[in-house]
């Protein structure tokens, strides 16, 4: 009897450890969304003018220093990418965001930039320095404002209020941006580097399985929230290189995807909500890339179309490591923003990406047309 009871307990111990990871892990995605959301539409505006310079450049009506002054105005929403976010993640933790600023804006000094750059052995106060390059970063960013909220708290109650004017925002300051130089941006960039080197080798080995895998899982990493960890890591890797090889364009194949979903359940469904919401949720996908309407109030409703939408993204994803797609501009991929594929250097990768995003509808389309049973339910 005891052991039974025993039992018992151990599992509802385990169930509530399970319970606080989950819970834990889903805080964290977000805490990466709710810091996100407020810069994505500077994002937008540095990948659109990003697409504009390409497009004139290569239409020969953009040179000199014309095209350089363009080509900064693009690039200026990436490079200070972290001086954003810092901004948003101290709104988001209820911390000051000048203190927040000021800690990061030392990361993005000309100086302190050439010291990481140099290739010398950095240290301070004889503790090593690990060189790392700090514009384009998220992540770090947003882990470094919230140990700084809690600094901020701390330090208020060790220093007397009547100090705080003239204390209190240098000792911030100070162990803050020393808690990123020191810590949280190497680890963090050793994380990073990690998976963009792991799929990377992917990319080169095993290219078919790599993306198919990974655009199968697209979709459930959205309704997870877990896509903003991919597109940071695309967002820098285009910062640093000019490229992303492949995340955007999984996110591209599940899009699409989904949409040729919507239209098999707006065929095949004989009630007329379902027949609204699913071209409703395909005109939303397709023209502005938001996949929220598609899957919950299609895919996640109906399961048979969830199904399709795994199938025919995991085979698009195939063919996207046969192909070789890559990206070179950041934005919700979309048939609107299908240029973001495009570079002059490699016209074909547009091709690619159209013929790639047109399997992907296609492929989507007929296996879900085909298992997709209209229970004559309408949506409440």
């Amino acid at each position: 009897m005891r052991t039974g009871i025993e039992k018992q307990r151990r599992k509802a111990t385990d169930g509530g450890e399970m319970s606080k990871l989950k819970k834990g892990i889903l805080a964290v995605f977000d805490h990466i969304t709710e810091c996100m959301m407020p810069i994505i539409p500077l994002l937008l505006a540095g990948g659109i003018l990003k697409i504009i310079v390409m497009l004139l450049t290569a239409a020969h009506l953009l040179s000199g220093t014309t095209e350089t002054i363009m080509s900064a105005l693009a690039t200026t929403p990436f490079y200070f990418l972290p001086i954003f976010v810092a901004y948003s993640a101290a709104k988001h933790f209820d911390t000051d965001p000048l203190l927040a600023l000021a800690s990061v804006c030392i990361m993005l000094l000309p100086d302190f930039a050439d010291l990481m750059e140099s290739g010398e052995k950095i240290t301070f106060a004889g503790i090593p320095v690990v060189p790392a390059t700090y514009a384009y970063n998220v992540i770090p960013i947003i882990l470094l404002i919230y140990c700084m909220s809690h600094i901020v708290k701390w330090m208020k109650k060790w220093i007397k209020e009547s100090l705080q004017p003239y204390f209190l925002a240098v000792c911030v300051i100070f162990f803050t941006s020393l808690l990123g130089i020191l810590v949280i941006e190497p680890v963090v960039s050793l994380l990073s580097n990690l998976l963009a080197d792991g799929l990377e080798v992917m990319q080169m080995k095993i290219p078919v399985v790599a993306w198919a895998l990974f655009a199968a899982v697209a979709t459930m990493l959205v309704a997870t929230g877990m896509h903003w960890i991919f597109i940071t890591l695309a967002i820098t890797q285009m910062g640093l290189t000019g490229v992303d090889y492949g995340i955007m364009v999984g996110f591209l194949i599940c899009n699409i995807s989904l949409a040729g979903c919507d239209l098999a359940v707006f065929v095949k469904s004989k009630t007329a909500e379902k027949r609204a919401m699913a071209v409703s949720a395909m005109i939303t996908e397709l023209v502005s890339g938001i996949a929220e309407p598609s899957i919950f109030g299609i895919c996640f409703k109906e399961k048979t179309p969830l199904a399709g939408n795994i199938l025919g993204s995991m085979i698009a994803g195939a063919v996207q490591g046969i192909l070789t797609v890559r990206c070179y501009a950041f934005a919700f991929p979309s048939v609107s923003t299908i240029l973001m594929f495009y570079s002059v250097d490699d016209p074909n990768n547009l091709w690619k990406a159209i013929a790639v995003a047109a399997f992907s509808f296609v492929t989507s389309f007929v296996i879900t047309a085909f298992i997709y049973r209209d229970a004559k339910k309408p949506y409440v």
